[in-house]
Formats: C-alpha cells, sequence, structure tokens
C-alpha cells in the first residue's frame, strides 16, 4: 500500500518537472535561433488539388511535417511568415491564416497544415496559370520569398526564369513518382523581387534549398563634404630690403670697422659691388690678400679719440676768453671815466 502510494505520488510530480524542463529547452532554443537582422523572410506553401494529387496526400502530409520538424532544414528563423494556398482551377488564398514561426509552435502549425490538405476536394484538373500572376506580385513585394509547390508534374509551370529546365524535370520523372504516390516539391526562391534559384524534388527522398546570396550592406548616409580650407603656406624667411641711397640691395650691410673719419667733404659715393669671394681652402696661403671692402653705408662713424683737444673743449676755452675780456673792457671803461672825473676839490681848483 505505501509502495503504491509513493509510485502515484512520484508519477504526479514527475510530470509537472518533465514539462518544466521541457519548456527550459524551448526557451534555451527560441533564444539560441539567429535574428533574421529585420529582413522579411516569406515562406509559401502551394498545394496542388487537381484528382492526380488525391492518392498522394500521405506522401504530402509526411513531407510537410518533416519540414516543419526539420524547420526547413535550419532556414526557418523566428518571426518568419508561412502562408498555405491551394489551387485547381482557380486559386484558394486565405483559408489557412498568415502564422508566424516559432519553434515552440511547429508541430500545431505541421498540424494545421497537414490537415489542410486532408480537408480538399481532389476532383479537377490544375492550371498553373491561375496561380503563377498572384505569385509573381508577391514577389515584387517580398525582400526574401521561399515558394514551395506541391505538385504532380501534369502542367507546366510558368512566369519565372527557369520555367524550361524545371518542366523538363518533370516531364522526364512524373511517371515514376506517378507509379510511388510521391509528389513534386518544386522550391523557388526570390530576393528583392528577382528570382535567384529554384530545386525540384521528390516527396520520398527530402527537399534542398538554394542558397539566398548575401544582402548587400544597407546604404551609408550621405555625409555632406567640407569645403577644402586653405592650406597654410609655409612662411619664407627673406633679407631684410635695404635702401642705400638711390641703389637697392638685399644684401646683407657688413658691420663697418671702427676707423677715424675726418670732418669735412661730404661722404664718397658708397660702392654697391658685393665684396669679391674669398679664397678657397685650398689656395696658397701666400696669396696677397684682397684689399678690404668699403663699407656699403651712409652713414658716418664718429671719429675715435686721439689724444688733442677737442672742439668742446676748444669752444669751452674761447667762452671763457670772451668772458673774462669782456669783464675787463667794463673794468677798464669804468675805471676810465672815474680817473677822468676826478675829485671835487680838483674840479673846484680847475674852476677857479
Amino acid at each position: 500500500m505505501n509502495s503504491q502510494t509513493f509510485s502515484d505520488i512520484f508519477v504526479r510530480c514527475a510530470r509537472p518537472v518533465a514539462a518544466l524542463f521541457a519548456g527550459i529547452f524551448l526557451i534555451s532554443a527560441v533564444r539560441a535561433q539567429p535574428v533574421a537582422g529585420g529582413t522579411d523572410n516569406r515562406y509559401l506553401l502551394v498545394f496542388d488539388t487537381s484528382s492526380a494529387m488525391k492518392g498522394r496526400v500521405p506522401a504530402t502530409q509526411n513531407a510537410v511535417e518533416r519540414l516543419f520538424l526539420s524547420m526547413m532544414n535550419g532556414q526557418l528563423q523566428p518571426g518568419d511568415t508561412i502562408g498555405v494556398w491551394a489551387f485547381d482551377r482557380k486559386l484558394r488564398a486565405g483559408d489557412v491564416p498568415l502564422q508566424h514561426w516559432m519553434p515552440q509552435n511547429a508541430a500545431t502549425i505541421a498540424s494545421g497544415i497537414t490537415n489542410f490538405v486532408k480537408r480538399q476536394r481532389y476532383s479537377r484538373s490544375a492550371r498553373f496559370n491561375v496561380v503563377m500572376p498572384e505569385i509573381n506580385n508577391l514577389v515584387q513585394n517580398s525582400q526574401r520569398l521561399t515558394l514551395l509547390i506541391f505538385c504532380d508534374g501534369s502542367d507546366e509551370i510558368t512566369g519565372t526564369p527557369f520555367d524550361d529546365a524545371i518542366n523538363s524535370i518533370l516531364s522526364q520523372n512524373k511517371n515514376a513518382l506517378r507509379k510511388t504516390d510521391q509528389t513534386f516539391i518544386v522550391v523557388l526562391r526570390t530576393q528583392f523581387g528577382q528570382y535567384i534559384g529554384y530545386t525540384v524534388n521528390s516527396s520520398a527522398i527530402g527537399v534542398n534549398f538554394p542558397t539566398f546570396p548575401p544582402l548587400s550592406p544597407p546604404p551609408q548616409p550621405v555625409v555632406p563634404v567640407e569645403s577644402k580650407k586653405p592650406v597654410p603656406q609655409s612662411a619664407v624667411t627673406t633679407q631684410p630690403l635695404v635702401i642705400i641711397g638711390t641703389n637697392v640691395s638685399t644684401n646683407l650691410i657688413p658691420l663697418a670697422p671702427p676707423k677715424t673719419v675726418i670732418p669735412g667733404p661730404p661722404p664718397a659715393k658708397v660702392e654697391s659691388n658685393p665684396p669679391p669671394p674669398a679664397e678657397s681652402l685650398s689656395s696658397p696661403t701666400n696669396a696677397v690678400p684682397p684689399p678690404a671692402a668699403k663699407a656699403q653705408t651712409n652713414i658716418l662713424v664718429p671719429p675715435e679719440d686721439n689724444g688733442g683737444l677737442s672742439r668742446n673743449g676748444a669752444l669751452a676755452i674761447g667762452a671763457a676768453l670772451l668772458v673774462t675780456a669782456g669783464v675787463l673792457v667794463v673794468f677798464v671803461f669804468y675805471h676810465s671815466r672815474k680817473t677822468g672825473r676826478g675829485s671835487l676839490i680838483t674840479r673846484s681848483m680847475k674852476k677857479d
């Protein structure tokens, strides 16, 4: 009794634990899926419901289940849309609502599509010309579209760049597939409104998908071109312009050696010719040195002190002599005048 009770308790506890671990596994699987990066990926399953497809319903259902359990060979991404159409002499679109792929809903999505296939009436012949115009409209409005057509190969596909190649394969293999009650699965892929590849497969073997070309990178924002700033020119150092009288030269004036200049006549005209070049180091040392070049300047050099009486000294002495002479003249004049007049007694005797 106790063992049976323990067994019942274990079974009741094991079920929620198993469900919990399954949920954790599915959540981790969903997070591990690569993100589509904002690209619109669409999958459309189109089923031929002609009378020739009635005996192939089980093979078609098995192929659908394998595709979704394998996530289209690992190419389905979370958020990808899945649509389902059917056709014979007319198109039936919208009987199955558009679905968004999530890995945890794989069994539900596959079951809904297989039940749709089973419910169809297979009584007429199918014509691709009723479905291909609508498919091409969808192609023009899809970034990436994967089209899976389940058919018996009796009618020719039109409206794709691969019509001849696809119809040739269908014609060569349709009898073999009819004998085994297998169905053709034609896969077409488009990108940005252009068909980029196809494969023709059998439900008995499996499905290969054409490879999408890599998406071109998004256009870069246009950066306004800045006006080119003028490149600053390096400063060029030039020798100063020296003006001597009316002659203009850009050669620097050498410093004049100090010498005595006697004031008198105006300075001689300055030679503007440059001094002769110096002798090279290899010239003989006993060569007569050239005469010293004249200084190119119009500034008079003040004379050196040669030890004689300067002009300022002479002027000072002359001024002192003049002052002395003036004093003497005044003294003499005053003395002579005093002597000429005489005293008062003298003047009175002269009057008597």
